[in-house]
């Protein structure tokens, strides 16, 4: 497993040979930049029509980060995608517990492996996402993965395959969030990680209180709102701010 760009340094181009085995490793690692960019567009669009029309998905206020890998591989290397997925998850997710970021990084690695590990094809894509907390918020995660096995003999020694991963974080817009439907989907994604019971039920438990403190923030910012509009208000709104 390596950046696909170390790869085409391994490329001695000094002879025929190896300037060709360059040149095709190169357009393999084009490709899978452009097919890394696309999937980030790809995402951000699908992130600005969630929750409305025909796309379901849980509504986003505004997408915070987005991180994308281009990589080479042999069948013998693809067993480590899973613990390269978890440790970019951890730099990905700030302010949340070791054993959620742990639980989510072990789904998300899980399925990126059995993608790459055990697809026959000669390409392959897969999409999903997922909610979890992060520190007083409630964010999404946004994941795409494509793979291409690479058919060429010259190259095969050092590379099989190259892959694309990205992932775009969003914070959830709890406004139009449905929190019975949030809490759903965040409970049936902790139960495919390995967290103990009582491990979920404080997750839940946390998420519940995020979303309480939100809706009292919320309200108050409204009320503030309407007050400030009353010229005779200005007390009004001095009373609550010292509250």
């Amino acid at each position: 497993m390596a950046f696909i760009r170390d790869v085409i340094k391994s490329f001695d181009a000094s002879d025929e040979l190896g300037k060709v085995q360059r040149e095709a490793v190169e357009a393999l690692a084009e490709l899978g930049l452009s097919k890394a960019k696309n999937f980030e567009l790809e995402i951000t669009e699908k992130l600005q029509n969630a929750g409305s029309g025909s796309n379901l998905t849980i509504p986003v206020t505004a997408v915070i980060r987005s991180l994308s890998d281009v990589r080479a591989y042999s069948a013998s290397s693809a067993q480590y995608i899973g613990e390269t997925v978890k440790k970019a998850l951890k730099s990905f997710i700030k302010g949340t517990s070791e054993d959620i970021i742990g639980g989510v990084g072990e789904i998300i690695s899980g399925v990126i492996s059995v993608f790459l590990g055990e697809s026959a094809a000669s390409s392959g894509e897969v999409s999903q996402y997922y909610v979890t907390t992060e520190g007083l918020s409630i964010v999404r995660i946004d994941m795409k993965a494509w793979y291409l096995n690479v058919s060429s003999k010259s190259i095969f020694e050092k590379m099989e395959r190259v892959t694309a991963v990205v992932a775009v974080k969003s914070v959830v817009d709890l406004k139009k969030l449905d929190f019975a439907t949030f809490l759903n989907l965040y409970q049936d994604m902790l139960n495919q990680t390995k967290l103990t019971t009582e491990q979920i039920k404080l997750a839940l438990e946390q998420a519940k209180l995020i979303y309480k403190d939100f809706n009292e923030i919320d309200k108050l910012n409204n009320s503030m709102a309407l007050l400030s509009k009353n010229p005779k208000s200005n007390k009004k709104i001095e009373a609550l701010e010292n509250e």
